[in-house]
């Protein structure tokens, strides 16, 4: 029976991973030069210094950081951030010399060295010994089996897949790098004289390119690299046939149905429809079999493969793609430069830091970066990069997951330092860049050696010039400046240059809370900032500021209120000083936890806005057209207008003075129905325009840009406008303003603030 999926020639997911088909000494750097490992480049440079560094700016992105570090024998790590058509985008890449003779690379298979279960990267580079890694190739994902061709040291693992579309990246035996489309062909002979084509190693079903299943009237060879035990039957492909072979001998021959075991040295041969009438009638119990396969190129001379789905770079040039995986997302790739003497292993993150790239613009950047050839390894959430920084003994995830997470892979491919240990070469000094003046900051050091193994420093000792001192590893810093921090061990030495901010770099030293409220023995805990000239903002810690307050008293950086309601307390720091208002606990018994508290009490406080005589503000009630008038007539000053008010309705006594005085000015008028309705919630429109009339606002105005603009009346329009612009009316999370939601009295009492701060009215204190 002949089984087709038509219309269908890969089956892939948007991350590159195929779905299952089922359902569908030379050349090292001299030791004077190993301080210089790690550089910080900021500056943008106008072409590559060599291969392999992405010019400062391309036709479609811009390098804004570049940080380059040698980890290993003849492997350097660097790492850019970069600005791709707008969008923010982390690339890392290892760049590894093929000409040092102490330079590895090797596949890493499964979580033992077989294709049995997956295993991430991490893990499989940290079962290895690996000073390096990356993903391995495309694989199907439902059952973690790779789709190209893995090979191990001259030994096939798994053969290419059997169509003509997906490459293969190499590494020959004289370690130099081969990207081609491999070619598979064999053949299983009885001991009978009978034939048959041998389809594959170590494969799972796939899609071939005319839309046939790859395992229909197909013969495939399972050894122990496929794991302990053989494919086994499936529904999906009843009849098929196992022949378990030893020694070149038939042990066993039954229905696929349960897995057989491999045995060390064995295999099994998987046959279904013509291929296991094939087994049936050729290879009984005891029958001779002899195998026989090959690959083109030979895989005897490859030491490590992966599989792709496409080139990306071809001579120097963007290649035309076998397959274009669309979509801003992680990749990995595989390239190569310089005749094949330099291997580059590329990773493009994926994160809320990093936005990923479309496969078109990883093949730019790689031509951007002077590659050959290059090939794809990943187009999502399998790519992975984990390397050992200099002188550390772990292994650090270089780019962020995709899923947050490392996926599990069938294979990788891993980078080893084979070099004997070295002697003591340099040392990493490790802590922070910037320390603020008067203040204390750790340091420690890592050692590696002159073949970049790490060592443990011992007795380290360091000093910092005339910039600071250093107690132990603790450096306390001096006034400001450069300083240079210097480590040494046994005689090996290392550097580092901190920045101390010192006081004439300091715009603003802030205090918070800026106003305390508490009441009696109640404690408020502070919190200390520093904001530079260049607007970058420091914590400082509170051993650090001398303080004191004229009520309560201080604990720490706690402060304990005492008897008096009000006070000031006073913060110092390297002859700057900040101050924060000392007030009782809240007012009102229901504003405590109010997001306008501070505004309300502040108000309260100067006898601008009042409570009820139960002691509650309710700041969640509509404030009334009588009472805005009020707070506006009080505010601004008006003179009391004489004259009888000639609405319908009755204002009240305590109201009259102001609701006359504002529609004398123009600032209010009545309704149609010749009514002032001074007990109606006024609406954020109406306020607004009450407000627009009031106060002599600037002619600028915003843009309303809400996603509810549709809903400001006409009439409310150019107020809200400039009400907005001056900073008095604010929208709401989810870019909303809400023209016709009541003003609550909280929202009153932070409008009132906002005028106050701006210099439209006067709140006497």
């Amino acid at each position: 029976m002949l089984t087709k999926l038509t219309g269908i020639a890969k089956a892939t997911q948007g991350d590159g991973s195929f779905v299952s088909s089922s359902t569908t000494q030379k050349n090292r750097p001299p030791v004077s030069l190993l301080l210089l490992a790690m550089v910080i480049v900021f500056c943008l440079q106008v072409a590559p210094v060599f291969a392999g560094e992405l010019p400062g700016r391309g036709s479609f992105y811009s390098v804004q950081e570049r940080y380059a570090e040698t980890i290993s024998e003849g492997v350097t790590l660097t790492s850019y951030a970069l600005n791709v058509n707008g969008r923010p985008v982390r690339v890392s890449l290892l760049s590894v010399d093929l000409d040092n003779p102490y330079v590895k690379l090797m596949s890493l298979i499964g979580s033992d060295g077989t294709m049995e279960n997956t295993q991430p990267v991490g893990k499989m580079a940290e079962r290895t010994g690996a000073v390096a890694a990356v993903n391995g190739g495309f694989f199907v994902t439902d059952h973690g089996k790779p789709l190209g061709m893995l090979v191990q040291n001259g030994k096939l693992v798994s053969s290419p897949i059997m169509r003509g579309d997906m490459p293969v990246f190499a590494l020959d035996m004289d370690n130099r790098p081969v990207m081609d489309f491999f070619r598979f062909s064999g053949s299983v002979v009885a001991g009978n004289g009978a034939a048959f084509p041998l389809f594959g190693v170590n494969k799972l079903r796939y899609v071939l390119e005319d839309g046939w299943i790859s395992d229909i009237n197909r013969l495939a060879l399972y050894d122990r690299n496929w794991g302990p035990l053989s494919r086994g039957g499936s529904d999906d492909l009843p009849g098929a046939m196992e022949a378990l072979v030893v020694n070149d001998t038939v042990t066993k021959r039954v229905y696929a149905g349960a897995s057989l075991p491999i045995p060390p040295g064995g295999f099994v041969l998987w046959g279904h429809g013509s291929a296991a009438d094939f087994i049936g009638k050729n290879l009984p119990e005891g029958a001779r079999v002899t195998v026989r396969y090959e690959t083109t190129p030979a895989f005897e001379n490859i030491r490590l493969s992966a599989g792709s789905n496409s080139f990306l770079v071809q001579g120097g040039k963007v290649a035309p793609f076998q397959e274009n995986l669309r979509g801003k997302t992680s990749r990995t790739a595989v390239a190569s430069a310089g005749g094949g003497r330099t291997l580059y292993l590329f990773a493009v993150e994926k994160s809320d830091n990093s936005t990923g790239v479309e496969q078109t613009e990883l093949a730019e950047l790689l031509v951007a970066m002077g590659v050959d050839e290059a090939v794809n390894l990943d187009g999502g959430g399998s790519t992975t990069m984990v390397a050992k920084h200099l002188g550390d003994t772990e292994l650090s995830a270089i780019v962020q997951p995709k899923e947050g997470w490392q996926r599990p892979v069938p294979d990788g491919l891993g980078i080893f330092n084979t070099a004997p240990p070295g002697q003591p070469a340099g040392l990493i000094v490790s802590g922070p860049d910037i320390v603020l003046a008067g203040t204390d900051a750790g340091y420690t050091v890592k050692g590696f050696d002159t073949h970049f193994y790490p060592w443990r420093p011992q007795d380290v000792k360091f000093s910092a010039g005339i910039g600071g001192s250093f107690s132990g590893s603790v450096f306390s810093a001096g006034s400001g400046g450069d300083v240079l921090i210097e480590a040494t061990s046994g005689g090996v030495k290392g550097a580092k240059k901190v920045h101390v901010i010192g006081a004439r770099e300091i715009k603003a030293f802030r205090v918070a809370p800026a106003v305390i409220r508490a009441g009696r023995g109640q404690k408020v805990e502070l919190s200390f900032t520093l904001e530079t000239l260049d607007g970058r903002v420091f914590p400082l810690d509170a051993r650090y500021v001398a303080l004191s307050a004229t009520t309560g008293r201080i604990e720490g950086s706690t402060f304990i209120a005492g008897e008096s309601a009000s006070g000031k307390l006073e913060a110092s720091y390297q002859g700057l000083t900040a101050q924060a208002a000392i007030r009782g606990a809240s007012l009102f018994s229901d504003t405590e936890a109010n997001w306008a508290n501070d505004q309300i009490n502040e108000l309260a406080e100067a006898g601008v806005i009042k409570g009820y005589e139960d002691g509650t503000f309710r700041p969640a009630e509509p404030v009334t057209r009588a009472q805005v008038v009020v707070l506006l007539a009080r505010l601004l000053g008006w003179s009391t207008e004489q004259g009888r008010l000639a609405f319908k309705d009755e204002v009240p006594d305590w109201a009259e003075d102001a609701v006359a005085a504002a529609v004398a000015r123009g600032i209010v008028k009545g309704y149609p129905d010749q009514k002032f309705w001074p007990g109606r919630p006024v609406t954020r429109a109406e306020v607004s325009v009450i407000l627009d009339h009031a106060i002599d606002l600037p002619t600028g105005s915003a843009k309303l840009d809400f996603k509810d603009a549709g809903k400001i009346p006409s009439w409310a329009g150019e107020s809200l406008s400039r009400v907005v612009s001056a900073g008095i009316l604010r929208g709401y999370e989810g870019d909303l303003l809400k023209p016709e939601a009541c003003l609550t009295r909280a929202e009153m009492a932070v409008i009132i603030k906002r005028l106050d701060v701006l210099n439209y009215v006067k709140v006497e204190r």
